[in-house]
């Protein structure tokens, strides 16, 4: 379902000066800071009836959890101040009035009501008085819906492993003295996973350390360890910023070269939008794609956000520029995160525009029509 935001209270029409490019600001406010997800779980429920941000209030670094309704007739709004969670990790859950979030040692269910119910826990004995930092970087079920895929940083080292969505029980696949990150089931294959290498700091002495493959292949059962990104690099790979497209492929950036596409099956890469880009995204047919170009180089570049039809070849910008965050990114994580919805009608992104941190949803029609 579609709604038209024109007729929305919520939300503000704002067009780009340069592209001609309308955008719908969410205006409405729970939090002085309001943020789209983190772009490989879609912020907008399957249904496109709800919208879910993060919101924090400065200058605590803490983010929460609120959700809007898209229905321009049944205007309505909630904050959950019980849903803290950690990282990135809520996700809307399958019947869209309700998400996933991981906080402490706990993936929790939350309804659209507030209403809270714990799904699996890793147990104290598995973490025998260590500190985890870190349950779920972005919370995702198996495509059977069975179990959500935990990768968790606890102690001196990190773990991936599964939380059983009907026992509650918490099953350790890996763990790894290398930072391991961003993990994600394939949207297809019940047993496949995804999962990032990435760089760290010592606890101790403080060193940085690279990583050299970026993002490699995992199975349930341990029998797959395979790097999808073998450029090696010695002092650290460009390759990052990955997830599943919805029919199975694995989709990844180079800071220096552009976005690719693996089929995990046959190996075979396509190099899909020859443009560096930080964070990108791709809809259901993957035809199209959007970007962020990039927030690390915020006051450089204006951080455009980008939209590009593979089929023509065609890019646009969404947004030519906006100003830095007011916001340090190292609290709130500013970068813009654009992504689709799960039908495909908007590009969801969180913008400066109108000078905070703000949610925007952009209609991709206008965007078919202006690349075509």
């Amino acid at each position: 379902m579609t709604y038209d935001l024109n007729q929305h209270p919520y939300f503000t029409a704002w067009t780009d000066p340069v592209s001609g490019v309308e955008s719908f600001i969410l205006s409405e406010r729970v939090a002085p800071i309001q943020q789209s997800f983190y772009f490989t779980n879609p912020s907008v429920s399957k249904d496109g009836k709800w919208l879910w941000i993060y919101a924090a209030f400065p200058p605590s670094p803490h983010k929460f959890l609120a959700s809007f309704s898209l229905d321009p007739a049944r205007p309505e709004k909630h904050l959950y101040l019980q849903a803290g969670y950690s990282g990135a990790s809520p996700m809307v859950a399958p019947e869209g009035n309700a998400a996933y979030f991981a906080m402490g040692p706990t993936v929790y269910h939350m309804t659209l009501e507030g209403t809270l119910t714990k799904i699996c826990t890793l147990s104290d004995e598995y973490i025998d008085h260590r500190q985890l930092r870190r349950l779920a970087t972005h919370l995702t079920l198996s495509a059977d819906g069975r179990h959500f895929l935990l990768d968790g940083e606890i102690g001196n080292h990190w773990f991936v492993g599964l939380g059983d969505v009907h026992s509650g029980e918490v099953t350790i696949i890996k763990q790894f003295a290398h930072h391991f990150n961003h993990a994600q089931f394939s949207t297809t294959d019940p047993e496949l996973f995804l999962i990032a290498q990435d760089w760290f700091y010592d606890k101790v002495s403080g060193r940085r350390f690279e990583f050299d493959h970026r993002t490699w292949l995992m199975n349930r059962s341990d029998t797959i360890f395979r790097s999808i990104t073998p450029d090696y690099k010695p002092n650290g790979s460009h390759d990052c910023h990955e997830w599943w497209s919805q029919d199975g492929m694995i989709c990844y950036q180079n800071y220096a070269a552009g976005t690719y596409e693996v089929n995990v099956y046959t190996n075979e890469k396509n190099h899909v939008w020859k443009r560096p880009v930080c964070h990108a995204h791709c809809s259901g047919d993957r035809r199209y794609w959007c970007a962020d170009q990039t927030p690390y180089r915020w006051a450089e570049t204006g951080c455009p956000i980008l939209f590009f039809d593979r089929q023509t070849g065609k890019e646009i910008q969404i947004i030519s520029s906006q100003m830095p965050p007011i916001y340090p990114r190292s609290d709130y994580h500013t970068d813009p995160h654009p992504h689709f919805s799960p039908q495909g009608d908007f590009v969801i992104h969180t913008t400066t525009v109108l000078g905070g941190l703000d949610v925007a949803l952009t209609p991709t029609a206008p965007l078919h029509r202006l690349t075509a």
